[in-house]
């Protein structure tokens, strides 16, 4: 149980070096790894978050992030009821909502390249992404569920600060995520 949960912190440390990479801002692990729940704070929800004095309220991702020896995706193609990634996803979403934040999930596997990941975002999000962007993606979208996964890597090819300036002025017209 210990070497997971030494897993687990490592690859949330990870992942917020990946977020402060993409955005130039400051990332930190959620206390309790996630676990913690403030009640009147709408900014502590996931496994991440954006630490920048600045920039912390205003952040619009719900960061979750899993770390396990495999992460088997054919199970989400023959219908198995078991899902861990299912599983993940709605975990994800569920934050997102209580701190009315976008999810967004991290997902890597062991002996996965350093910097990879597998990130699951939601059609809406992907949708947008795809059309504001001129990038090619590589991506596996879902049958029967409401998410897509792509690389980490494609992610980064997004200016993150023009997309999350668009982002904005979507939510506040009522766009979902």
């Amino acid at each position: 149980m210990a070497n997971s949960k030494k897993k687990g912190n490592k690859g949330e440390r990870e992942v917020s070096k990946w977020w402060e990479q993409w955005t130039g801002l400051e990332f930190s692990r959620v206390p309790a790894s996630g676990g913690l729940r403030w009640s009147n704070t709408q900014n502590i929800t996931g496994d991440i978050l954006c630490s920048d004095k600045i920039h912390s309220r205003r952040f619009l991702f719900c960061i979750e992030s899993k770390n396990y020896k495999d992460i088997n995706f054919e199970h989400l193609i023959l219908g198995n009821k078991n899902v861990k990634i299912l599983d993940f996803w709605q975990q994800t979403k569920d934050d997102a909502e209580r701190g009315n934040k976008i999810p967004i999930l991290f997902m890597k596997y062991d002996r996965m390249p350093k910097n990879t990941y597998f990130v699951v975002v939601s059609r809406n999000l992907f949708s947008f992404l795809t059309a504001e962007i001129e990038h090619d993606f590589d991506y596996f979208i879902v049958p029967k569920q409401d998410f897509v996964i792509l690389n980490s890597n494609d992610l980064l090819k997004v200016k993150y600060l023009t997309s999350h300036k668009q982002l904005k002025k979507l939510k506040r017209n009522g766009q979902t995520f």
